[in-house]
């Protein structure tokens, strides 16, 4: 392993999250707002569940006094009060392509900004429901014309291990809270609206573009059970918790001490493969200790690789 810098490292690292971020955030509004197309309009849809699943509760009601779709989907799009909003993750990308210049392929730093320049142009206010849904579905196209270019172009050394971990430890945290938006109970006891109930998991498989992979390998209609399957355990589905996984251990492979990393990851498979299906309290207990063996697994890379931004790795 050449040597590398950890805080090269650490911006490579961080550049694979925020581009999984930035297409995962817009997947994640746009599985709550495809909803709204194919629900009843009696049926009201909640947006709370996308506020509480990314965790920004206490910062949302600072600034909105009502989780309806306009200020939610504004805080999660364009608030720039909002760290984690799709903007603000697309300008920290770009911010840290830029330090990156001397590793990366210098056409990525063209991609980037041209993506920040769109998302800039098309997703601030005001912003009606078909403008966002169209700026919602380039950002997707942007994030893997990058993602494609570097595959093919980048060096694959320790940097791209970097930044490998950090794409996949991001889309293995969003997918499971795009599961989470699926499991959450719209719908309600009301026995009229029990034939829409698989809407919910046929919304989260589009919006992971799985649907067509879905059809494919499970061959059976869509229910909340072989959905749940499909997307943890499936080992050929990219976006899947399984998948996600299997390709962190690679990625820890090529690394230095990554012992303690490893183990983490370890833990999370076997708790992943002794998970099949459950009620909706059950699958969502699962998935926050999905996403909390998630942080402790950045926690162990930042303290291993991150730590001293002055050390070397070899």
């Amino acid at each position: 392993m050449t040597h590398t810098l950890s805080s090269t490292a650490q911006r490579a690292y961080w550049l694979g999250r925020y581009l999984e971020r930035a297409e995962s955030t817009a997947r994640l509004v746009n599985v709550n707002a495809r909803l709204l197309y194919d629900l009843p309009k009696r049926l009201p849809l909640g947006w709370q569940p996308l506020v509480n699943i990314t965790g920004s509760e206490e910062l949302f009601a600072e600034h909105y006094d009502e989780p309806n779709e306009k200020n939610v989907s504004r805080f999660l799009i364009n608030d720039a009060r909002n760290p984690s909003s799709l903007l603000s993750t697309i300008e920290l990308a770009r911010e840290n392509v830029r330090t990156l210049r001397g590793i990366i392929p210098r056409q990525t730093v063209e991609y980037v900004n041209e993506m920040y320049l769109y998302a800039r142009d098309s997703l601030t206010e005001p912003l009606s429901r078909l403008r966002r849904t169209e700026g919602l579905n380039e950002i997707p196209r942007f994030t893997q014309r990058i993602e494609g270019f570097m595959s093919a172009n980048m060096l694959h050394d320790a940097h791209w291990s970097f930044f490998r971990l950090g794409n996949y430890i991001e889309r293995a945290d969003m997918t499971s809270r795009i599961i989470d938006v699926g499991n959450d109970n719209i719908l309600g006891p009301v026995r009229e609206l029990e034939p829409f109930a698989d809407i919910q998991w046929r919304s989260v498989l589009r919006s992971l573009d799985a649907a067509q992979s879905y059809n494919t390998e499970v061959q059976e209609p869509i229910n909340q059970s072989a959905v749940l399957d499909f997307l943890i355990h499936n080992p050929r589905l990219p976006r899947s918790l399984a998948y996600a996984l299997n390709s962190i251990r690679h990625g820890l492979r090529a690394l230095p001490r990554h012992e303690q990393a490893m183990r983490k990851v370890n833990r999370l498979r076997r708790k992943l493969g002794a998970f099949s299906d459950g009620d909706s309290e059950q699958i969502r207990d699962f998935l926050d200790e999905v996403q909390i063996d998630l942080a402790e697994l950045n926690s162990s890379l930042s303290q291993t690789y991150f730590s001293t931004s002055r050390r070397g790795l070899r």
